[in-house]
């Protein structure tokens, strides 16, 4: 996490020391592609899954996994789309008792899909030659589904209260570096979705 912080802090510092230039202007085009981190799913679904008869638990997320398309409609303001993938798999064991009383054991799996689309207003500030920084705002569409697969005969999803307002919001403060003319590296802090975003970049 002091690595990561540290990165943020010199991409910063590379656009503050370097105004002479923009990285971006009116009419650019810019693709990226991004992970995210963290995936806070994990254990949230392995404490609302499992309870006290539970063992053998396992859990591992994939993603936010995303990409993200922007157009420049003026050298500051910038209007893009972003949609992101993420899963989480939870597998478990619990012993319980057949209909003649004999204890067995029956084996669990969840996977918990999640896809984001939003749209997005960038409003860039500061900047150099190689360097970009922008305030973003996004609403959009967000889904969530629950999976299980089981060799328990009784068991159900119905005592799985859950109550998905499937509304995507987000807002944060991003940051590209060019290390090339026209590839570059991005970064970006947020609320809504993964608290940070990294991954590459490109404009044209």
């Amino acid at each position: 996490m002091k690595k990561i912080t540290l990165f943020v802090m010199i991409l910063f510092t590379l656009g503050v020391n370097q105004i002479f230039a923009q990285a971006v202007e009116k009419d650019t085009k810019i693709v990226e592609v991004y992970y995210g981190w963290p995936n806070l799913w994990s254990n949230t679904a392995k404490n609302i899954l499992t309870n006290d008869n539970s063992f053998n638990i396992s859990a591992h997320s994939v993603g936010p996994l995303g990409g993200r398309f922007e157009f420049l409609a003026s050298d500051k303001v910038g209007l893009a789309v972003d949609f992101n993938y993420a899963n989480t798999v939870v597998k478990w064991n619990a012993e319980t008792t057949d209909g003649n009383g004999n204890p067995v054991n029956y084996n669990y799996k969840f996977s918990i899909p999640r896809f984001r689309a939003l749209l997005r207003f960038n409003l860039h500030f500061g900047g150099s030659e190689n360097f970009d920084a922008y305030w973003t705002l996004g609403a959009g569409y967000s889904s969530l589904s629950w999976n299980y697969t089981t060799d328990d005969p009784t068991y159900t999803d119905d005592g799985i209260d859950w109550n998905y307002f499937p509304i995507a919001l987000r807002t944060g403060i991003g940051a590209r570096y060019f290390f090339a003319s026209n590839f570059g590296v991005n970064v970006e802090l947020g609320i809504g979705g993964p608290l940070m975003t990294f991954g590459l970049c490109t404009k044209f």
